[in-house]
């Protein structure tokens, strides 16, 4: 970690907005522990930009890990975990992120105070399924938006603007310093569900299921991480069904064939939960954390990798434990079981056969048509946008944006 000094007549001090009295003095118990505890300056630290490195101040900030890169339709997302010490405990309240190229100095994203991503302390909320560790330090998943075409950045590393809470003074401290796996490539595979007007969503963010973390027996485990819910739309991208929205017939997408998205052998199936009605969540009642999928197939597809396909409708499987099937296989029909708001297709693949002790790794499609914006529908701008066949888009090797509509063949 860096820490940003101001040098104001032969002397340093920490980089602080506030009155220039606080610029030379740190008047508060809380910033000055952090001033002896992360600093010890000299001269010989300094570097060309007036950022001094402090070997003892790098634990503050930190990358816990960091995942492949993946691209979408209009970004190289890089993904990953950061790692900062309690400093609400110092009374400082964290009001800015700023991500940046370490060797240019440009800013890659800026995550003011409103959007800055779920961050897990303690204490945690309490977890139903499994008792969590108590935690040292501040945990935050972050996707940074490369735009295609613009080199990624060799080196990244963090801003971030803290207020102390005693005397509304502001505090930037650097760090967080890795390198993304550009030379690497996620796993790629065919899509698991066929059609037009689908929406693939709730992975290329920073919300839910990216941020989804659990910390067991002094282990990180992200089991939903790049995740994909499903929808299907009328063809105004307006809505998801045609008629009582709490029947499940009413959903465009209810019991349509789920595919095998690769060649592998089928390693585990839940099978007998009942579905909810429409949108009514009415099954609410989850005695083991497996039942929140409801019922599900897991998929061993090579190379430590599991395909998970959830939510399916109860006695729909077309394959059975033991089996091995290929990419294109239908394997069930997709419903509301579990904990599903309606009828849709949960979509993920895990570092390993178990849901709640393995980690979602990052993938793409092979290909898939990307034939318009359902940005009103997901309250992410105005309108929709529906683009003619000649101005359809194919996509290869690629996810696809939050509000993307896309058919697949």
């Amino acid at each position: 970690m860096h820490i940003i000094f101001l040098k104001r007549h032969g002397r340093f001090s920490i980089l602080i907005k506030g009155n220039i009295m606080r610029k030379i003095l740190l008047p508060t118990v809380a910033l000055f522990a952090i001033f002896i505890a992360g600093c010890i300056i000299s001269s010989s630290g300094s570097n060309s930009s007036g950022v001094y490195n402090s070997p003892a101040a790098e634990e503050k900030i930190q990358v816990a890990f960091h995942d492949i890169p993946y691209q979408t339709e209009k970004y190289l997302r890089i993904g990953y975990m950061l790692k900062t010490w309690e400093y609400e405990k110092d009374s400082l309240e964290l009001q800015q992120i700023k991500v940046l190229d370490k060797d240019t100095g440009e800013e890659l994203l800026t995550i003011n105070k409103e959007n800055i991503p779920k961050i897990y302390k303690s204490p945690l909320t309490p977890n139903p399924y499994a008792v969590e560790d108590t935690l040292t330090n501040y945990y935050l998943s972050i996707q940074i938006p490369i735009p295609l075409g613009k080199t990624p950045p060799k080196t990244v590393y963090h801003r971030l603007t803290l207020k102390n809470t005693t005397d509304n003074s502001e505090l930037a401290i650097e760090g967080g310093v890795f390198s993304p796996r550009t030379n690497e490539v996620p796993i790629i595979i065919a899509s698991p569900l066929k059609g037009e007007n689908l929406s693939f969503f709730n992975h290329s963010t920073m919300g839910y299921h990216f941020y989804v973390t659990m910390f067991l027996n002094g282990s990180i485990v992200t089991p939903e991480r790049y995740a994909f819910d499903s929808a299907e739309f009328n063809d105004d991208f307006t809505a998801t069904h045609n008629g009582d929205p709490k029947v499940n017939e009413s959903y465009f997408n209810y019991k349509k064939t789920v595919y095998a998205v690769a060649n592998g052998k089928v390693v585990q199936i839940q099978d007998g939960l009942p579905e909810n009605k429409g949108n009514l969540m009415d099954i609410k009642n989850f005695d083991q954390a497996d039942q929140l999928g409801g019922n599900f197939l897991i998929q061993d597809i090579g190379d430590g990798r599991y395909a998970y396909y959830y939510h399916c409708v109860p006695g729909s499987f077309l394959v059975k434990t033991g089996n091995m099937v290929k990419e294109g296989d239908p394997v069930a029909l997709l419903g509301n079981s579990g904990n599903s708001t309606e009828p849709h297709l949960h979509f993920h693949i895990a570092d390993g056969p178990n849901p709640w002790a393995s980690n979602g790794l990052p993938f793409v499609l092979k290909e898939y048509i990307k034939t318009g914006d359902a940005a009103k529908y997901y309250e992410k701008g105005d309108s929709n946008t529906i683009l003619s066949p000649e101005s359809y888009e194919t996509v290869t090797n690629a996810m696809m944006e939050f509000t993307t509509v896309l058919k697949v063949e």
